[in-house]
């Protein structure tokens, strides 16, 4: 008896902890969704021309945002399942709530698993694609053509130019080189949007962009760090809210099962 009232106090205080990182993956996929520096309809159209498998880097960020939501929201239903379970001292709702943890528990070390063994090349293959669209980049202006305007927010947004951070002019140096925009583009070595001082409603350059000499004045960094470093700040806190998330489904098991093998009918007694 004592044993059992012990797993029925650790119990409920696990699907407490279960309620703060449910909200823990909610908030945060909340907050990725009103970010508009990224999410936004302004550069969607950039990320969209992005491919990646059979979907696209535009769809996967929006696509991720809602999945955190969803799975916060499910981590919350799952905890009032748990914790009515053993307040209550219903063993039916005990066993769904074991056989959920587990089967949560184990598809997140197998997504952890894959995820060590082909982030190297997934991170490879984003940053080639990344690329390719980028050679789709045509004018040089925020309303003519909706994928090059989806570059240049993108650029003013997360103060970012080109994929790799531009180091001069050349193919090697400047992703804008072999770019349609490029070919045509005059006496431009970059666009507009590369220029700290540009925005949405002063689209102009005061830095130095002349053909043939090295650019000056444009951002530093890179649109692929600016993407990930962006994806970074989120994932340090999804990272450490799924590996708790993981140590606590495992220990709400194994005090779900010493609660629930005390009776063999519809309710613990």
């Amino acid at each position: 008896m004592c044993n059992q009232k012990v797993s029925k106090v650790v119990l409920v205080i696990i699907n407490i902890l279960f309620i703060l990182l449910g909200l823990g993956l909610l908030i945060p996929g909340i907050l990725v969704v009103l970010n508009e520096d990224v999410i936004n309809d302004d550069v969607l159209p950039a990320l969209k021309s992005v491919s990646f498998g059979v979907t696209n880097l535009g769809d996967m960020a929006k696509g991720l945002s809602i999945t955190l939501i969803v799975l916060g929201s499910f981590v919350l239903v799952l905890s009032l399942i748990g914790a009515i379970g053993a307040c209550c001292k219903i063993r039916c709702l005990l066993i769904i709530y074991i056989i959920i943890v587990l089967i949560l528990a184990i598809g997140k070390f197998v997504i952890v698993i894959l995820w060590i063994i082909f982030n190297s090349d997934i991170e490879s293959k984003l940053k080639t694609e990344m690329k390719s669209a980028l050679l789709k980049f045509t004018t040089d202006d925020l309303t003519t053509h909706e994928l090059s305007s989806g570059w240049n927010y993108l650029n003013m947004n997360l103060e970012c130019c080109g994929i790799d951070a531009v180091t001069g002019t050349g193919v090697n140096k400047n992703n804008y080189h072999n770019s349609v925009w490029y070919q045509g583009s005059g006496t431009t070595e970059l666009p507009v949007s590369c220029c700290p001082s540009a925005t949405s409603s002063s689209y102009t350059s005061t830095c130095s962009f002349t053909k043939n000499n090295d650019p000056t004045g444009h951002h530093s960094k890179g649109c692929y760090d600016a993407v990930k470093d962006f994806a970074t700040k989120y994932s340090v806190a999804f990272i450490c809210i799924g590996v708790f998330i993981v140590l606590t489904e495992i220990a709400a098991v194994i005090f779900a099962c010493s609660l629930c093998k005390k009776s063999k009918t519809g309710t613990v007694v």
